[in-house]
């Protein structure tokens, strides 16, 4: 059964692939083909004990600017916040409020409530991140 529904979804992605690339050709009578812009990252985290800034699309998590930075910070759940390593000490700037499963991870884990999940946290414009809580 999962081989079947994997098949399906293979098969609507090289449809929409194949949508995308016909719809990405000129017409034959014009000599200039139409390409739609490319998006450049909106975003800018800083990570202050690290002293890195990175550029990320909005709407990305914070894992994906840890990433992009080189941050040493553990997610072993790939983003699935159900390991709670990826929490960071503090977050200041345009972010996504804290959902309940965040909460809820970090009371069972028994950490600080005051940080956040870098794979829970949506970033919308310039934030700047700790990662360390302080000693």
């Amino acid at each position: 059964m999962i081989r079947k529904l994997l098949g399906k979804v293979r098969e609507v992605a090289r449809n929409r692939r194949g949508e995308r690339s016909a719809a990405d050709k000129p017409d034959s009578g014009s000599s200039t083909s139409s390409t739609d812009p490319i998006e450049l990252p909106g975003c800018q985290v800083t990570f202050t004990d690290y002293d890195r800034t990175v550029a990320i699309h909005r709407g990305k998590t914070l894992l994906h600017a840890v990433i992009g930075a080189g941050v040493p910070l553990p997610h072993e759940c790939g983003g699935l916040a159900s390991c709670g390593e990826c929490r960071v000490a503090k977050v200041e700037g345009e972010v996504s409020e804290r959902r309940e499963i965040e909460t809820n991870i970090l009371k069972i884990l028994g950490k600080p409530l005051d940080g956040r999940l870098a794979c829970q946290t949506l970033v919308f414009g310039e934030v700047s991140v700790t990662v360390a809580d302080a000693e």
